[in-house]
């Protein structure tokens, strides 16, 4: 059976969600390193691992998402990702609302991760030197280019922010499309879809 064509922008998110499993990768000790050492050790685990989670993905999915998400959350800022996402809806919303749709724009990226990892195993990755923001030595900007078989290189780039001593990953550009302004005009389009109802959007949520 032939392989179904992606569309650029499902490409690219699937991209993207590649890009982001590279945080989710548990490490040993991240304490201490700095951002693009810790991406970059990240990165060669999970290369040696994709082979094992594509398996785990296929005999039993669900339990991937388990573990998936188990592993991405302490690599992640989701509280942050998902208020920008949010944004200006963010004060007008309830402690409860702002919770439920965290764990809601969490659970959808980890459905997002898994198909990104079954149509992205085993490709290349090269990590740049870190830029840090010389105004903010708490946030960095880190480049990944990822080679395609096919020879094509998609740049990509992790927008980073310390936190307690450790670095997390706040939004991804992807060929220099914003991911993180991506999922907002989204969540701003759902709202006038629903008619501002918050919760209607939140249970109508998905990453697309």
């Amino acid at each position: 059976m032939g392989k179904s064509r992606m569309s650029p922008v499902a490409k690219l998110t699937s991209i993207a969600s590649l890009l982001m499993m590279i945080c989710a990768v548990p490490l040993a000790s991240d304490q201490g390193l700095s951002a693009d050492e810790s991406v970059e050790r990240s990165t060669r685990q999970l290369l040696t691992r994709l082979q094992e989670v594509q398996s785990i993905y296929q005999s039993d999915p669900e339990q991937f998402f388990v573990e998936i998400k188990d592993a991405l959350e302490p690599h992640i800022d989701l509280e942050g990702f998902s208020k920008g996402v949010m944004a200006k809806y963010y004060k007008r919303a309830t402690p409860a609302q702002r919770q439920a749709f965290q764990e809601k724009f969490r659970d959808s990226l980890i459905r997002s991760y898994a198909n990104a990892l079954v149509g992205f195993d085993n490709q290349r990755m090269v990590v740049k030197p870190l830029e840090k923001t010389p105004k903010n030595p708490d946030r960095a900007s880190i480049r990944v280019d990822i080679y395609a078989r096919s020879g094509t290189v998609f740049p990509l780039q992790y927008l980073m922010i310390k936190k307690d001593g450790k670095w997390l990953l706040r939004n991804i550009m992807v060929n220099g499309i914003n991911m993180g302004l991506q999922f907002r005009s989204q969540f701003a389009g759902f709202m006038q879809k629903y008619n501002q109802d918050i919760d209607r959007v939140i249970s109508q949520w998905s990453v697309k």
